[in-house]
């Protein structure tokens, strides 16, 4: 089964979001325990936020929940290799934090990409001479576009 990476940027993107939003989550929740007991109140009161915060970590779970068939086997790897597979699909990016070609409001437009390494850009070597390169955007997630063969010598 192939990944279609639209979809593996969105599921990070997602899970960013989502990270960021339980975060104002418990922060939201704290300064509504805090005034409770400024006020020595017997119940804590949420406010309308808390409950739209709430509401859309539980959207983005179900999105993430929708859209995990579509994923590789990925999980079924060890830890280390999943975390290097990240490093790896996150080198297109640029200084703010985008994807090459997803919009960025600091780049002012669509996001060039890791200006280090363009397309192309071999970062390394094989163990048989094969050259490893940075491939496009949408062959990122295919591994044969990663390594180029040296061309045979006369």
């Amino acid at each position: 089964m192939t990944t279609d990476p639209t979809i593996t940027d969105l599921r990070r993107e997602l899970e960013k979001a989502r990270l960021a939003l339980v975060d104002a989550q418990s922060h939201l929740s704290a300064h509504a325990h805090m005034n409770a007991a400024l006020h020595c109140a017997t119940e804590v009161f949420f406010s309308p936020l808390h409950a739209k915060v709430t509401a859309a970590i539980a959207g983005i779970e179900h999105a993430l929940n929708r859209t995990q068939a579509t994923v590789t086997a990925t999980p079924l790897l060890p830890r280390e290799t999943t975390d290097l597979l990240k490093v790896l699909t996150d080198l297109d990016r640029c200084m703010h934090g985008r994807h090459q070609g997803d919009e960025c409001g600091s780049c002012g437009g669509p996001s060039k990409g890791n200006h280090h390494l363009k397309p192309g850009t071999v970062i390394g070597y094989g163990i048989h001479g094969d050259q490893i390169v940075m491939p496009d955007r949408e062959h990122k997630h295919d591994p044969a576009a990663w390594r180029v063969r040296p061309e045979a010598k006369p």
